[in-house]
């Protein structure tokens, strides 16, 4: 991992004092970004944030003042908040603006899908789902800033035509937004010589957003930048999270450092039919890879918890073999491994610096999840050799059932005829790269 998403890292690993069991379903991207998933966001955990038990099997509850009973709703964690919405007719209704309402859950959505339109099959999760949404965090990629703003010959374009359809897929996917964050989680590059921590391509797309939408910019900048370290290397800058707020006269001001909200991972929608099929394979494969990098930083809970976890208090050195590091309180091994041993996170054996009881736990599961990764390869694997293996008319008939669904199939409708579309361009050339690969 590269020096500047150690500050991520730091945001997704649990610190003491842990009231919670491990958290075996973590997703994390490759930069140290925790994402949640949905089922995840609204299990009801073993301690409740709320009161104990639930309101369905607490018949006082219903005899409380109404007032009263508002009350304790607006005190509600969000599992909770949406058990009351699916058993609580009396409640639905004020428990689920607090659900949707909550400032700080943010709901992601990729902002490729929204310049392209955001159609409805180039999106994996439930469509229905998304208007109900007010909090929406819009993942911005590298390279994006360089869609919407070119600078041939260092001269910069704006795209207006392709920021307009950005605003105008969010407005239509998300009418009830209330808030927007854009997350650029990669630096600026130096030669570009910004002034401002909101770089200029982002002040430009902002400038289109709807002016009822609150609007946040989550940047990855330098923390306490000076002259001399602008164009200096990356590594040996100190990084942080930041956010900022869009107000009157486009003016940016930081309100934060730090993740302060959680990124959901909204609820995938039903794949059926041979389109369905082979994209669940890549939504299936997207969230076993963000599993797979949530194991690292959970092994440096474990063995944090190993040594300092309820009665127990026993200092010990730092398993790298060339690290002196010695650790006397809880916490201090997760810190200094995020800060200092981030390089070796995705090195073969990165458990060995585990006891024997937890490193065959997480092989185990890493195991699991290969098994997983391993069926959806077999399933890839069956589709490429029916592809080309079975003849000419095998090939015809995928093709022929392929182009009935992408003509007919709303869920699969990606604005342009089905011949034509990504998806289907997307299948062929997997496919046949494999063939000749």
């Amino acid at each position: 991992m590269f020096p500047e998403y150690i500050c991520n890292l730091l945001a997704t690993v649990r610190y003491p004092p842990w009231t919670k069991e491990l958290n075996w379903g973590l997703h994390m991207t490759m930069y140290g970004e925790e994402r949640i998933p949905f089922h995840s966001y609204v299990q009801p955990g073993t301690t409740s944030p709320c009161f104990p038990g639930y309101i369905s099997s607490m018949p006082q509850f219903s005899t409380l003042p109404v007032e009263l009973q508002l009350r304790i709703l607006s005190f509600c964690s969000a599992c909770t908040l949406f058990q009351v919405m699916h058993v609580s007719s009396t409640l639905r209704i004020e428990a689920s603006k607090l659900f949707w309402a909550n400032p700080d859950a943010y709901f992601q959505v990729e902002a490729q899908w929204l310049l392209d339109g955001g159609h409805p099959g180039g999106i994996g999760c439930d469509l229905p789902f998304l208007l109900h949404v007010q909090n929406v965090e819009i993942e911005y990629h590298r390279g994006q800033d360089s869609q919407i703003c070119p600078r041939p010959d260092e001269v910069m374009e704006v795209r207006q035509e392709l920021i307009t359809t950005l605003w105008r897929s969010f407005k239509k996917r998300f009418p009830n937004v209330k808030r927007v964050v854009v997350n650029k989680n990669w630096p600026t590059r130096p030669w570009r010589n910004e002034i401002e921590s909101v770089s200029q391509e982002l002040q430009i797309l902002f400038q289109y957003c709807p002016l009822a939408v609150e609007a946040f910019a989550f940047i990855l900048e330098e923390e306490n930048p000076t002259m001399g370290t602008r164009n200096s290397d990356p590594s040996i800058k100190k990084w942080q999270r930041s956010l900022y707020r869009r107000s009157a006269g486009d003016v940016w001001t930081r309100v934060a450092t730090g993740r302060r909200h959680k990124t959901i991972l909204m609820p995938m929608k039903h794949f059926h039919g041979p389109v369905g099929g082979f994209e669940r394979l890549k939504y299936k494969g997207e969230r076993l890879l963000l599993q797979k990098y949530g194991l690292w930083p959970l092994s440096l809970e474990a063995l944090d918890r190993h040594y300092f976890n309820n009665e127990k208090h026993k200092s010990f050195s730092c398993p790298y073999s060339d690290c002196g590091g010695y650790f006397e309180k809880a916490g201090e091994w997760t810190v200094h491994a995020t800060k200092s041993h981030a390089m070796d996170w995705r090195m073969g054996g990165r458990f060995c610096i585990l006891p024997d009881e937890l490193r065959v736990v997480f092989e185990e599961r890493e195991r699991v999840l290969e098994g997983h990764e391993k069926e959806v390869g077999t399933q890839l694997r069956k589709r490429i050799n029916e592809w080309n293996e079975e003849g000419v008319e095998k090939q015809r008939q995928i093709e022929r059932e392929w182009m009935e669904q992408l003509e007919n199939d709303e869920a699969w409708n990606m604005g342009k005829t089905a011949r034509e579309s990504r998806l289907w361009r997307e299948f062929v050339e997997q496919m046949e790269f494999t063939r000749h690969g």
